[in-house]
């Protein structure tokens, strides 16, 4: 059987959703902002650096020019030209510390070689020509006991090419200080981030599966692409180290998603809000176009001289989009709507907040926010999706329970209808077998023994004629009430009682009966009205036969013949006689069949040869149009019929609702 959707497990699948969103974000702005505050007493903040430029192989020497700088620290670098540089600091404390310290960098991007005192302690992988790397976690570098002083100098070197760089915070304390503060920053900056890419994925998945299923909910597609294109943009933020001739493809990935991303968002708000401008949705696709384009053609170059101009014109349309939505929810009582607004008004500002750290405006190690915002916004926008598929589903499962009752009681009424049909049928079955019945004793035995009366009261016939027209009339009566008692076109019955009556009458006048009926069924489709004439015919055959032929063998054949797609009943009814004498014409008995057979639509042929015999054949075409009680078993059937398409009916509209499985 299919499997369906239900609407109970569907609403739960949304409260978990919801509620998830919530723990997520609560738990986001604890990390973020309340976590960083708690630094210990004893670690030392470090908000100025030394800097010299230099390379690897030597350390600076002691006449180096050193350039003093304050934490955080950004800078930007179009020379194709790789550059080394060493960083100092230096920090003094009152005595030798007796436990573990170390170092917490918030922000070193492209890694490097860390040195306490002249001797090594930390080797980060640096960004060089073969290796991109781009640092988005913080690293805790472990100081060993014996390495430290009083008085303590700290070198790093490392290295940049081009694009923008910078040094975030460090801090210097007692390890146990400064491990929760890097456990909290390193979750929110690299655990989160993965975590964001990964239901942004599964969102994508989920909502492009209800998209298959309800394919009239184009909003379900728009979200798939929209959370595939902030997947496909978030490549780039995820993996910190890369081989560098993967670099511009992965930047280029982030161009385009960021692109499409902005454009399928902005115009589905824009839609959404009742705002459909062509003309506005073309230029901004050709607006979001030329983000990947351009960085295509100059690469790095386009990043550093007008990536943030393009990133503010994308962050602009969003913010129309947002707008638009906005003021349609304003005017519109839904609170799931106003709801989404709240969401999208937190995404937004959460990408005006990485922006403005990316152009500098913001201190470079503050924490991205748009990372998480955005699945939030996404769960946001399929919540109100989800809901309706919810109430669809309970409206659908409604109507199912209302159609089926429905469905019952036309079942019953249908069933009532039918055996009252059944039974009119049959009382006009009967009446109309009375009538036959009636009709055929008038015209058969009622007028048979009439003017027998009458040439009886005149004394025209003799006691041996009237014995003859009794047992002729006796004969016709019992055939009458055979006929009468053949229910359901019995046909073998009728002919097995003409054959016990028969059978005596011939074997008195020196004759011996065969009869033959192996290739006739059991049930026989005739018409009820050809029972009568039918027997009469083969009586009469046989009666002519004990009269006339002084016959020795009289042989019965009951058969059924197939022609094409039509079926015969042939009765042939043989003697060995004397035969027909020649130039006889048709006695009483021989009209009287011939009129039977032409009444039920027979065909009677009579062959005779003088001296050999004569054969009666009568071949009765079955009646494929139905009697009263055919018809009654074809309504039946088609009663049946109509029941099961109205099962099947709801069986496929069940199959085509919106369910859960």
């Amino acid at each position: 059987m299919p499997v369906r959707f239900r609407s109970g497990t569907m609403a739960r699948i949304l409260q978990s959703l919801i509620c998830s969103s919530v723990r997520a974000s609560a738990l986001f702005l604890a990390v973020c902002f309340v976590a960083p505050l708690a630094v210990g007493a004893e670690a030392i903040k470090i908000d100025r650096i030394e800097w010299v430029s230099g390379t690897r192989a030597a350390f600076p020497s002691p006449d180096s020019l050193w350039q003093s700088h304050v934490l955080p620290l950004r800078w930007s670098s179009g020379s194709g030209t790789r550059q080394g540089a060493w960083i100092r600091l230096i920090f003094t404390l009152p005595a030798t510390p007796t436990e573990g310290w170390s170092m917490l960098l918030n922000r070193l991007p492209t890694g490097g070689t860390i040195y306490l005192n002249g001797k090594m302690v930390a080797d980060l992988p640096l960004d060089s020509e073969q290796r991109h790397v781009r640092w988005r976690r913080p690293h805790l570098i472990n100081f060993p006991i014996g390495f430290m002083q009083e008085t303590n100098d700290v070198l790093i070197f490392t290295s940049y090419g081009v694009g923008v760089h910078g040094i975030g915070p460090i801090d210097v304390g007692p390890t146990a200080e400064l491990q929760p503060r890097y456990g909290n920053q390193f979750f929110v900056s690299h655990t989160l981030r993965w975590v964001s890419l990964l239901l942004t994925v599964l969102l994508a998945i989920g909502f492009a599966a209800l998209w298959l299923r309800r394919r009239s909910e184009n909003l379900f597609g728009l979200l798939a692409l929209i959370s595939a294109f902030w997947a496909l943009r978030s490549m780039d933020l995820v993996f910190e180290s890369m081989p560098a001739d993967a670099r511009f493809w992965v930047r280029c990935a982030f161009y385009l998603g960021t692109a499409a991303f902005t454009a399928v968002a902005t115009i589905t708000m824009w839609r959404q809000g009742g705002r459909h401008r062509t003309r506005a949705e073309l230029g901004l696709i050709v607006l979001a176009a030329m983000g990947p384009g351009l960085h295509l053609l100059f690469g790095d170059m386009f990043d550093i001289q007008a990536g943030a101009i393009w990133q503010a014109m994308m962050l602009t349309a969003l913010a129309t989009g947002v707008l638009t939505l906005a003021g349609h929810a304003l005017f519109t009582p839904s609170l799931m709507l106003k709801g989404i607004v709240a969401a999208l008004v937190l995404a937004l500002s959460a990408a005006i907040h990485d922006y403005l750290v990316y152009i500098g405006v913001l201190p470079f190690a503050s924490p991205e926010l748009l990372n998480i915002a955005t699945p939030v916004l996404l769960i946001a926008l399929g919540a109100t999706l989800i809901d309706r598929f919810v109430r669809s589903l309970a409206d659908v499962e409604k109507t199912n329970t209302e159609l089926e009752t429905r469905i019952h009681e036309r079942e019953q009424l249908l069933k009532r209808n039918f055996d009252r049909l059944r039974e009119s049928e049959r009382l006009k079955a009967s009446a109309q077998e009375r009538q036959r019945i009636m009709q055929d004793m008038h015209d058969g035995l009622g007028s048979q023994l009439l003017s027998s009366l009458m040439l009886v009261e005149r004394g025209a016939m003799s006691n041996e004629q009237v014995a003859q027209i009794l047992r002729e009339s006796i004969d016709d009566m019992r055939l009458a009430i055979d006929a009468l008692a053949a229910e359901d076109s019995d046909l073998l019955a009728a002919f097995g009682n003409m054959r016990f009556r028969m059978e005596p009458r011939l074997k008195a006048a020196g004759m011996e009966l065969q009869w033959d009926a192996r290739n006739l069924p059991e049930e026989v489709d005739l018409d009820p009205n050809a029972v009568l004439p039918v027997l009469r015919i083969t009586q009469e055959a046989l009666t002519n036969a004990i009269k006339h032929s002084r016959a020795r063998v009289v042989r019965v054949t009951l058969a059924i013949d197939h022609e094409g797609d039509s079926q015969w009943l042939s009765i042939r009814v043989t003697d060995n006689g004397r035969g027909l004498a020649a130039g006889n014409g048709m006695g009483r008995g021989m009209l009287n069949m011939k009129n039977r057979a032409q009444r039920i639509g027979a065909f009677l042929k009579v062959e005779s040869v003088p001296g050999a015999g004569t054969t009666v054949m009568v071949r009765l075409p079955l009646d494929t149009t139905p009697g009263p009680t055919t018809r009654a078993m074809q309504l039946s059937l088609d009663t049946e019929a109509v029941i099961e398409h109205v099962r099947q009916s709801n069986s496929a509209r069940e199959q085509q609702a919106p369910s859960a499985s």
